[in-house]
C-alpha cells in the first residue's frame, strides 16, 4: 500500500513549515514523497518535538463557502490590508495544517487551470494556497470565506500588482488569456476593471473576521489593527516607487486604466514588458556539454529521457547568443509556455502558426466554414456505387472518407504529388491485391479534393467541387511547405523530433545552408508511426548528446523504464532525481489507494477500466474527451442493427459478428477485442450510459487513457492497465525446442512512456511481466544497442554497413577523419584524460579563425570526442 498521511500510523508525522525545512532534515526529519509530509524516521525524537503534529484540520473548513471566487481571476488586496493574510495572522506549523487539507482534497491539482506541481527546472510550476475574501461595505468587514489551491501560475495572475513589481506582467497576462480562452483586449478590459475595485477598496479600512478558520480550532495572532495597517502600506509600499513607464495594449472599448493613488502603487496595466531575468538551476554535465557544442557551431540531435529537463537545455542554449532563433514546438499549448521562457531573441511557434502567417490566412473563410459529412460530399466525386472485395464492401461515404484520409496521408508526407502509397490501409481488406485496386480507385478522387482545396474563397456550386471540401489546418501547411520557404534565423530548434512528419522534417533540414539546426527529443518515445511520423533523429547528421537524468522520478522508476529502453532499440539509460523518492509495486485500491491516473493500450481497455471505477463510486474522467469510444459504440449499435457504419475502423464489416470474428482470430485485430467483449458483455445502450458520466479533468479523482494521450503528462501516481499482455511466445530458431519473446520495439516504446508518466509511485500492473518473463526475451528486429561501445555517437546510425552498429566513428573516417578519434575514447574512463580532452577542445573553439584552415577542423575533432564522452557518461 502507498502510505498517505490518514492511512500510516505507524508514521509519526509531523507540523514543519516550509520556511523551517533544512532545520528540521538537519534534525533527523524525513520527507515522504507520497504523503508530501515531514515524518520522524526514529520516534521519539527530541529534536523534532517541536513539530509534533496536531489533529488534522478538515478538508472542507466549518463555515466555508465553497462556491465563491471559483475560476481564474485577478484578485487584487485593498492595500489597506496589505501584511494581513491568513499566512501572517496564524502560527506556522498552523498554516501547514490549513494549506495540507486544501492540497489533498484538490488531489494536487490547481482549481483554476487543472494542472499539478512540475518541479522540473525547465517549469517550476509550484502549488500555493490562496484565500478568497468578500467585502461589507456597509459594515467595513473583510470576511475569509474559502481556501483555494492555485498553480504558481494562477498565483501570479490571481496578485497581478505582485506580478508588475516583479517585472513579470506579460507572463502572467498571457497565462490569464491562455486558461481563460481571453483575448488579450479581453484580459485588459478585466484587469482594468479590478485594479478600479482595488482603488476603491483601499480607500477605507477593513477589519477582518477569519470566523472560518477558529471554528477549525485554528489560534490566532493579533494583525496590527486596520489603520496601522494602512499607515504601514502608505510610508512603506509608496517609497520611490515608479509609475508605470510601458503602454498598455489598444483597449478601444475597454474601461479607461484609472489613474495611480499617491497612498500606494497600483498594479500596472497589462502591457509589453521587459521580462526580469532570474538566475536558473545549475545545469548537469551533459547540459552543459550541449552548450558548448552549440556555441561552437555544431548542429546537434539531442536524446532526452523521460523527464530529462530538454526545455531548460534549449533555454540555455538560445541565452548564449543574442541571434533571432526559432523554437518549433509540438503543439500551442507547449510555444505558449516556452516561449515565456525563451530569451526576447527567440521567437517559439508551432510550424502550423508559421504557415498560417505566410498563406494560411488567405484560407479563413473555409477554415470556419461548417463541418460536411462524407455522405453528402460522396456525390461531389460522383461516386454512388459501393465498392465489394470478397465480403468486405466499402460504402460510397467510405470512399469518399478514404480519399479525404489519402489527401492529409500526403499532407503529412515530403512527397511533391498525391500517389497510390498515400491511400490508407483500411481495416478488413483482405489481401494486398485487393487494397492496390482499391488505391487505384481512391487516388484519383484525392487528386480532385487536392485541387478544390487549392480555392481560398470555398464558394464552390457543388457540381465541379471547387471550394466544397472541408479544409484543415494540414492543407494550408502542406501547400505552404510546397513553396520551400526558408525560415528567417540564425538557428532552429525543433522540439518532439522523433514524432515528426516527413513534411516537417524536410522544411526543417533545408534551412542547413543558413541556420544552425538543433533537434531534441527521445526516440524511444516515437509511438505515432502509425499516423505517419517519423524518428528523424535516427539519420540526421549532427552531433549526438544525450540527456539522462530525469527531474520527474526516482531512482526506482528510472530503474523501471530501464527495463524497457534496451529493446526500443535505444542506448540511453536513465538515472532518478536524487532529490525525490519514488517506489514500484501494486496499489491496494479496495484499501483505499487510488490512482492519479489509469493508462491502457487500446480505447476498449480504457473503457474497460473507465466502467469498472465507476462501478466503483470514483469520479472518472477520459483524457482526450469520449468522442472516439463514442463514434466506436454507435458504430458497433448500426452494425448490430444491419445497417452500414462510415466509422473508418470498422466500414469494412457488414455485421457486428464479423467484427467479433475478426477481433477474435485476426492478430491484426486484437486490440479491438476489448471493446467488443465489453459491448458482448454489457450492450452498446449501457456502454453511452457510462460515458455520459464521466467528469472533466479538475473535477476527476482518477484520469483513465490511453498510453498514446498520456504522452508529454505526469501524475504522482500511476496504474497501468490490464490491456498490456505479454507477447506470445515463439519457436526459438537458434534452439530447437526453446521458446522465446520476440518484443516488438513499437511495444517497448509504448510501455516506456507507460511507466515514465509516474512521479511518485507506479503500479506496473500488466507490464509487470517484464520482472519475470516466461521465456527469453529478444528484439524483433536487429538494433544497435549492443555495439553502443564501438566508435562515437555522433552522426547518422550506419545501417548501411554489414557489421551495425553506430557509424559515427566509421562515416567520420571514411570521409577522411583521423581514425585517432575512435583511439581517444579508449582512455575515457581515466579522469585527468577526460579534462584534458576538455581542456583541449576550449583551446581549439577559442583560438578558431577563419584564415587558419586547420583550427576548425581540430576543434571539430575534439568536439566529436568531447561529445561522445558525454553521451556515455
Amino acid at each position: 500500500m502507498v502510505a498517505r498521511p490518514d492511512r500510516s500510523p505507524d508514521r509519526c508525522w509531523l507540523d514543519v513549515p516550509f520556511v523551517e525545512k533544512d532545520v528540521a532534515k538537519a534534525a533527523g526529519a524525513r520527507w515522504d514523497a507520497r504523503a508530501r509530509r515531514w515524518f520522524d524516521p526514529a520516534p521519539p525524537t527530541a529534536a523534532l518535538a517541536r513539530w509534533a503534529a496536531r489533529p488534522e484540520v478538515p478538508q472542507v473548513l466549518p463555515g466555508e463557502d465553497r462556491t465563491v471566487g471559483d475560476g481564474l481571476f485577478v484578485d487584487l488586496v485593498p492595500s489597506s490590508c496589505w501584511f494581513t493574510n491568513v499566512r501572517s495572522c496564524v502560527d506556522p506549523a498552523d498554516w501547514e495544517r490549513l494549506r495540507r487539507p486544501v492540497l489533498r482534497r484538490t488531489r494536487y491539482r490547481c482549481e483554476a487551470c487543472g494542472r499539478g506541481e512540475d518541479r522540473r527546472p525547465d517549469i517550476a510550476r509550484y502549488l500555493d494556497v490562496h484565500e478568497r475574501w468578500t467585502y461589507d461595505d456597509a459594515t467595513g468587514v473583510q470576511t475569509l470565506r474559502r481556501l483555494v489551491c492555485l498553480c504558481s501560475g494562477c498565483h501570479l495572475v490571481t496578485h497581478f500588482g505582485y506580478a508588475n513589481v516583479q517585472g513579470r506582467t506579460e507572463e502572467a497576462l498571457t497565462h490569464l488569456c491562455t486558461v481563460n480562452s481571453w483575448t488579450e483586449e479581453q484580459a485588459v478590459a478585466h484587469i482594468a476593471e479590478a485594479i478600479r475595485t482595488w482603488e476603491q477598496r483601499s480607500a477605507r479600512t477593513w477589519e477582518l473576521d477569519l470566523g472560518i478558520l477558529t471554528a477549525a480550532g485554528i489560534g490566532l495572532r493579533h494583525p496590527p489593527r486596520a489603520q496601522e495597517r494602512a499607515q504601514i502600506a502608505d510610508t512603506t509600499l509608496a517609497r520611490d516607487t515608479p509609475a508605470p513607464t510601458t503602454p498598455a495594449p489598444d483597449t478601444t472599448g475597454s474601461p479607461s486604466v484609472p489613474r495611480q493613488r499617491a497612498a500606494a502603487p497600483r498594479p500596472r496595466a497589462a502591457g509589453k514588458t521587459t521580462r526580469k531575468k532570474t538566475p536558473g538551476k545549475p545545469l548537469t554535465g551533459e547540459q552543459r556539454a550541449a552548450v558548448e557544442a552549440f556555441t561552437a557551431g555544431y548542429d546537434l540531435t539531442i536524446q532526452a529521457g523521460a523527464g530529462a529537463g530538454k526545455t531548460s537545455t534549449l533555454r540555455a542554449l538560445a541565452a548564449t547568443t543574442t541571434a533571432r532563433g526559432l523554437y518549433l514546438a509540438f503543439n500551442k499549448s507547449i510555444a505558449t509556455e516556452a516561449g515565456a521562457s525563451f530569451p526576447p531573441s527567440v521567437q517559439a511557434v508551432t510550424s502550423h502558426s508559421l504557415a498560417y502567417a505566410a498563406l494560411g490566412h488567405r484560407y479563413q473563410a473555409r477554415l470556419n466554414a461548417p463541418r460536411i459529412p462524407s455522405t453528402d460530399l460522396a456525390p461531389v466525386l460522383g461516386i454512388d456505387t459501393p465498392l465489394t472485395f470478397g465480403e468486405r464492401r466499402v460504402t460510397p461515404t467510405g470512399q469518399c472518407a478514404a480519399a479525404q484520409k489519402t489527401v492529409l496521408n500526403f499532407c503529412h508526407s515530403a512527397d511533391d504529388t498525391i500517389s497510390r502509397r498515400h491511400v490508407p490501409y483500411l481495416t478488413g481488406m483482405p489481401d494486398r491485391r485487393a487494397h492496390r485496386i482499391f488505391a487505384g480507385i481512391v487516388v484519383d478522387y484525392a487528386r480532385r479534393i487536392w485541387n478544390d482545396l487549392q480555392h481560398p474563397d470555398g464558394t464552390g456550386d457543388g457540381d465541379g467541387g471547387t471550394g466544397v471540401f472541408p479544409f484543415s489546418h494540414d492543407h494550408y501547411f502542406k501547400m505552404w511547405a510546397l513553396t520551400g520557404p526558408r525560415l528567417d534565423c540564425a538557428f532552429l530548434l525543433l522540439d518532439e523530433a522523433q514524432d515528426t512528419n516527413p513534411a516537417l522534417e524536410k522544411i526543417f533540414r533545408d534551412q542547413r545552408g543558413h541556420a544552425q539546426l538543433v533537434m531534441v527529443g527521445d526516440s524511444a518515445q516515437a509511438i505515432y508511426g502509425w499516423r505517419g511520423a517519423r524518428d528523424v533523429m535516427t539519420d540526421f547528421d549532427g552531433v549526438g548528446l544525450t540527456l539522462s537524468r530525469s527531474f520527474r522520478f526516482g531512482a526506482a522508476i528510472a530503474d523501471e523504464a530501464n527495463r524497457w529502453l534496451p529493446y526500443t532499440g535505444q542506448t540511453l539509460r536513465l538515472t532518478g532525481n536524487p532529490d525525490l523518492a519514488s517506489t514500484i509495486g501494486p496499489l491496494d485500491e479496495a484499501g483505499g489507494d487510488v490512482p492519479d491516473a489509469v493508462l491502457c493500450r487500446t480505447n476498449g481497455g480504457a473503457m474497460g477500466e473507465v466502467m469498472a471505477l465507476l462501478a466503483a463510486g470514483r469520479r472518472v474522467a477520459l483524457c482526450g474527451g469520449c468522442g472516439p469510444l463514442r463514434a466506436l459504440a454507435l458504430a458497433a449499435r448500426d452494425l448490430q442493427a444491419g445497417r452500414p457504419t462510415n466509422h473508418p475502423e470498422l466500414q469494412l464489416f457488414t455485421s457486428w459478428d464479423a467484427v467479433g470474428d475478426y477481433a477474435e482470430h485476426d492478430p491484426a485485430g486484437h486490440d479491438l477485442k476489448p471493446l467488443v467483449d465489453i459491448i458482448d458483455r454489457r450492450g452498446v445502450p449501457a456502454v453511452l450510459t457510462t460515458l455520459e458520466q464521466l467528469s472533466a479533468e479538475p473535477d476527476a479523482e482518477v484520469v483513465v487513457s490511453t498510453a498514446h494521450k498520456a504522452k508529454g503528462r505526469e501524475w504522482p501516481v500511476v496504474r497501468i492497465a490490464g490491456d498490456f499482455p505479454p507477447p506470445p511466445l515463439q519457436p526459438d530458431p537458434d534452439t530447437p525446442g526453446e521458446k522465446i519473446i520476440e518484443l516488438d520495439p513499437d511495444y517497448a516504446r509504448l510501455a516506456y512512456v507507460a511507466v515514465t508518466r509516474a512521479q511518485h509511485h507506479l503500479d506496473p500492473g500488466s507490464l509487470d511481466w517484464i520482472h519475470h518473463p516466461p521465456a527469453a526475451l529478444r528484439t524483433r528486429h536487429p538494433t544497435h544497442s549492443t555495439q553502443h561501445h564501438t566508435g562515437l555517437r555522433i552522426g547518422t546510425i550506419d545501417t548501411d554497413s554489414g557489421g551495425g552498429g553506430i557509424g559515427g566513428a566509421r562515416r567520420y573516417q571514411a570521409a577522411g577523419h583521423d581514425p585517432a578519434d575512435s583511439q581517444d575514447l579508449h582512455h575515457d574512463r581515466d579522469p585527468q584524460r577526460i579534462g584534458e580532452i576538455l581542456a583541449a577542445h576550449r583551446t581549439c573553439t577559442a583560438t578558431r579563425h577563419p584564415t587558419d584552415p586547420t583550427i576548425p577542423a581540430e576543434a571539430r575533432r575534439w568536439a566529436r570526442v568531447m561529445t561522445g564522452l558525454a553521451s556515455r557518461w
